[in-house]
């Protein structure tokens, strides 16, 4: 692994169970191993250094869909919501290997998130938004209902609330 990519996944995990405002950056250097220069190398500051594990842990996820491919495909909401189902199971064990403290610890960054970087909330949105779009415009949706998408996506999103509430039942138990 990479001297900026351990700092990266370090400092994560720090992040993650000690929250932006509780960790120091001396904390971050003493748990990384690494010199103060070698974060100063790759993160101007802590807010950078955030900014980048925000980016790389949780909008990576976001960023990863070709919206593009799916919009082409004219998709039934069946279709689409198979796609959001491995989207999930894919996503879920990924952020699981990487913290100890679960789904909860992650809900708790990704809040702590929204009002330390105002871009966070845009990047999720525009995610969301595009989710919806999908749902909405599918082939069979013939409605047009908002509320097909609002209802897929509530669906999903509680499953990460569940995994929070019981972080030892296995995410394939809810599907």
């Amino acid at each position: 692994m990479e001297t900026k990519e351990k700092i990266l996944l370090t400092s994560y995990q720090i992040f993650i169970n000690k929250g932006f405002h509780n960790t120091s950056m001396q904390q971050l250097v003493e748990a990384s191993g690494f010199s103060k220069g070698a974060f100063y190398h790759y993160f101007k500051n802590k807010n950078d250094l955030y900014e980048n594990v925000i980016n790389r842990y949780f909008l990576q996820f976001y960023r990863s869909v070709n919206w593009d491919v799916y919009f082409e495909a004219k998709m039934t909401v069946k279709e689409i919501e198979e796609n959001i189902q491995a989207f999930y199971l894919d996503f879920v064990p990924q952020i699981l290997s990487l913290n100890q403290n679960g789904m909860s610890a992650y809900f708790i960054m990704y809040f702590e998130a929204f009002t330390l970087l105002p871009n966070f909330k845009n990047e999720v949105k525009k995610f969301y938004d595009n989710l919806e779009y999908l749902i909405v415009n599918a082939s069979d949706n013939t409605e047009k209902l908002r509320k097909t998408a609002v209802d897929i996506i509530a669906k999903y999103e509680g499953f990460l609330f569940l995994l929070a509430l019981n972080p030892d039942a296995d995410i394939n138990s809810f599907f």
